[in-house]
């Protein structure tokens, strides 16, 4: 056999070959992180509300007000948690650079209502008592709620996410939670208080 047909053969197979390494893991679908997200939430939820409606703010914060948070709060986080895996926050910061719309049709095992800015500036807005507007409208909930989008690591069995409530004007708290996920089930594993009123 000449050299050039077996040089073509190896040509052929190292390209057959070459590529990305695999590392056995596959990459999540964003169904597959939607779904995720959702169970987080629903766990959150469950863990902190004994209300029968949770009033959710309509799109994603990291901080009080709406606001995307701080690398120095995501230091602290990190500073006051153990056994985080690195691709956790990391993921977390990539999801979290910016607001983004929640959707209203979450599967949180809890009944929810989405709120707007809009709608929460005009139950604010100047010259009434915007916590008595709330509560008028919405009897049953524990306040207003912020949450941000969930950071997963590679391995889709550890989250990390921001939750906040304001439940009047000097009540109310935000912490940042680590979840794990054991035989299929999120489980909350470690929270740090980043705000207080």
């Amino acid at each position: 056999m000449s050299k050039r047909p077996i040089f073509l053969l190896l040509t052929f197979l190292l390209a057959a070959c070459g590529g990305k390494p695999t590392s056995g893991l596959s990459t999540p679908s964003a169904d597959q992180i939607k779904l995720e997200e959702q169970a987080v939430y629903a766990v959150l939820l469950k863990d902190t509300y004994s209300s029968s409606t949770i009033v959710i703010m309509d799109t994603t914060s990291t901080d009080p007000g709406g606001a995307v948070g701080s690398s120095s709060t995501i230091g602290y986080v990190l500073e006051n948690m153990h056994d985080v895996d690195p691709s956790t926050p990391e993921n977390f910061k990539v999801r979290n650079d910016k607001a983004y719309p929640l959707a209203a049709d979450m599967d949180l095992g809890v009944q929810y209502i989405l709120l707007s800015q809009d709608q929460r500036n005009e139950m604010f807005r100047q010259n009434q008592s915007g916590w008595e507007v709330f509560y008028h409208n919405y009897p049953n909930s524990p306040g207003i709620t912020e949450l941000s989008r969930v950071g997963f690591n590679n391995a889709l069995d550890q989250a990390l996410v921001y939750v906040g409530t304001q439940s009047n004007y000097l009540a109310g708290a935000g912490y940042y939670i680590l979840l794990k996920k054991v035989e299929g089930t999120w489980t909350i594993d470690q929270k740090v208080m980043t705000w207080i009123s």
